[in-house]
């Protein structure tokens, strides 16, 4: 996939990494895991005249990435937690960046933080995020790892959005003589798991409400003695009319009667609402 990138975006991406990196407090807990992107970023920005290059766009495959160590930044009570931040292509002139990932290596539950964040930003669109997130995690240092009950996710999740988990599969093959991904199939309508299956390398399945977190982790558990295993499974936001739109709401699933939806690309492009950036994440291109 190619998208057009606007260089006055890319230029402000480029500024606002540079200006927190020369910031001693910032420079060790800042590690961008795209390098080579952001090299060709700041190059292209640096040949382009910023009095010219209103209109102009760049093609690019994938968003900047970078992960916040929270350790360097003398936040005892965050000491374990990792955050993986992704810049939009029309950050920050139309959206706001995204946690993708939190990892806490204490082993506390973190699966809230990335909501809590979101719906901190909202407010922030068309302004540089990195530094208000480094902010609000100090503000927020003793309460951003305390998870809600299953029962509360969804007053965790932005505004719009619907959690919902994701089940990365190195490969999965449609069809009868394919007897794994059959009985995959078949363990998902005995316990009435709702979402949508993308068949094909990787392998996605996408968990919907009213299914849980503990229905996806028993689907993982299932598809593993099935002999399917899963690299884990994400929490992630989708935003609920398009999830509707795509198929994999309320209406859809009671008509499906407990079946998992058969998805393609654009299926699962829609269920992300369009977002590119979204997309790649659940199909774990990087």
């Amino acid at each position: 996939f190619l998208s057009a990138m606007d260089i006055s975006d890319a230029r402000r991406q480029v500024a606002e990494i540079n200006a927190l990196q020369s910031q001693p407090k910032y420079a060790h807990a800042l590690k961008i895991t795209t390098p080579a992107l952001f090299d060709r970023l700041e190059k292209a920005v640096g040949n382009s005249n910023s009095s010219s290059s209103s209109n102009q766009t760049l093609p690019v495959k994938k968003c900047l990435s970078l992960k916040i160590h929270c350790h360097e930044l003398d936040l005892d009570e965050l000491s374990g937690l990792v955050l993986e931040i992704e810049l939009p292509f029309d950050y920050p002139s139309g959206s706001t960046c995204r946690v993708l990932h939190p990892i806490n290596k204490t082993g506390e539950n973190v699966s809230d933080a990335s909501a809590k964040i979101a719906t901190y930003l909202q407010s922030f669109v068309g302004c540089e995020c990195l530094e208000l997130i480094l902010e609000w995690l100090s503000d927020n240092r003793s309460t951003c790892l305390s998870s809600s009950s299953s029962n509360a996710s969804d007053d965790s999740a932005p505004a719009g959005m619907v959690e919902c988990y994701i089940l990365r599969y190195n490969h999965l093959l449609s069809g009868p003589e394919h007897k794994k991904e059959k009985a995959m199939v078949d363990a998902a309508k005995k316990t009435k798991l709702q979402g949508g299956l993308l068949w094909g390398t990787p392998g996605i399945v996408v968990v919907v409400p009213p299914s849980t977190e503990d229905d996806a982790k028993e689907y993982a558990v299932d598809s593993k003695e099935i002999g399917k295993r899963p690299d884990g499974v994400e929490s992630m936001h989708f935003p609920e009319s398009r999830l509707e739109e795509a198929g994999l709401g309320g209406l859809a699933q009671q008509k499906r009667g407990g079946r998992l939806q058969n998805m393609d690309t654009a299926t699962l492009r829609t269920a992300c609402g369009g977002d590119e950036a979204l997309l790649r994440y659940v199909l774990g291109v990087r």
